[in-house]
């Protein structure tokens, strides 16, 4: 198959699993999505992830030394919305300032990205939102990848990554307050989304992955993560009212996940269509297997489309 010589590609690393996904910016295609299983108990083994990148860029990836597009998880960067008075005219000091309020170690530990968000409602002040993360945790990335032969261009959140996705496939969606469920085996993530505005993030741990996990076991692990789920979403209900629930990740297909998670929201929850509007270029077997399972690949699909095409 004859393809544009850019395309970018997207890395989505957690303890569960690799998936990859490459995309095409021109033609608004995704060209192959991949998911490799992992085993959570590896995780800290960087030679194992090493044979495991190497293997997933080498077989599955087309672009050589590709740019990677690739994210840290939500659970280990902390997000803060920041308002910074009109008056203060050094926004990068202003901001470390205010992170290191936060912060349990030396600010220097962290690396830091921030996006305008505009004026706050009386105009007194500029917001901005501010992720933070172990410096430590990148670099370790980095050169996971950089020992691929293929370099870190773009890192993201894995969160606001599944944002994105949801944004451009259901841009009717945009003005409703939406929990946005991103449920992985490792741990789950719930924020507040409005008008492609990020509002806030609750997350709820999970101390064992389900991988390895079945039967009544395996069922109380959910039942405890949903009632977690639960929880916020009645706080959040209460506090700032819901429109709309989404659901995407590794459990989003889950039938005793979706089962448990249903019976406590106040909304039923969607499940994200990755693919709504984004084109799939692949084989059809490819392209039905990849439909059917599009809420898990929220994430990485939300990365190929970050840099549509300037990496």
């Amino acid at each position: 198959m004859k393809k544009s010589a850019q395309t970018t590609v997207a890395l989505d690393l957690s303890p569960s699993s690799l998936k990859l996904a490459e995309f095409m910016p021109i033609e608004n295609q995704i060209i192959s999505v991949v998911e490799m299983p992992l085993d959570p108990n590896q995780w800290g083994n960087d030679a194992y992830l090493r044979d495991a990148l190497r293997n997933g860029l080498g077989n599955h990836v087309n672009a050589k030394h590709a740019e990677i597009i690739a994210a840290v998880a939500g659970e280990h960067a902390l997000i803060r919305t920041l308002g910074i008075p009109l008056a203060d005219d050094n926004i990068q000091d202003a901001i470390e300032w205010e992170m290191e309020q936060y912060l349990n170690h030396p600010l220097g530990d962290y690396l830091m990205d921030w996006q305008a968000m505009g004026s706050n409602r009386e105009e007194t002040a500029r917001l901005f939102l501010v992720a933070a993360f172990r410096r430590s945790e990148v670099m370790r990335l980095r050169q996971l990848i950089e020992a691929t032969g293929h370099s870190l261009a773009v890192l993201d959140v894995d969160l606001f990554a599944a944002q994105n996705v949801f944004e451009i496939n259901y841009p009717e969606r945009l003005p409703l307050k939406t929990l946005l469920i991103k449920a992985d085996a490792h741990s789950v993530k719930c924020a507040r989304i409005q008008d492609g505005g990020f509002v806030g993030c609750d997350i709820c741990h999970v101390d064992e992955g389900l991988a390895d996990l079945s039967g009544m076991e395996r069922l109380e692990r959910i039942r405890d993560m949903t009632r977690e789920i639960h929880l916020i979403a009645d706080r959040v209900q209460s506090d700032w009212g819901l429109e709309g629930c989404v659901v995407c990740g590794d459990l989003a297909l889950d039938a005793d996940f979706r089962t448990e998670l249903e019976s406590g929201l106040p909304l039923e929850a969607m499940a994200l269509d990755s693919f709504r509007h984004i084109g799939l270029q692949t084989l059809p077997q490819a392209q039905a297997d990849l439909m059917a399972a599009a809420p898990r690949y929220a994430g990485v699909v939300g990365l190929a489309l970050r840099r549509g095409g300037d990496c």
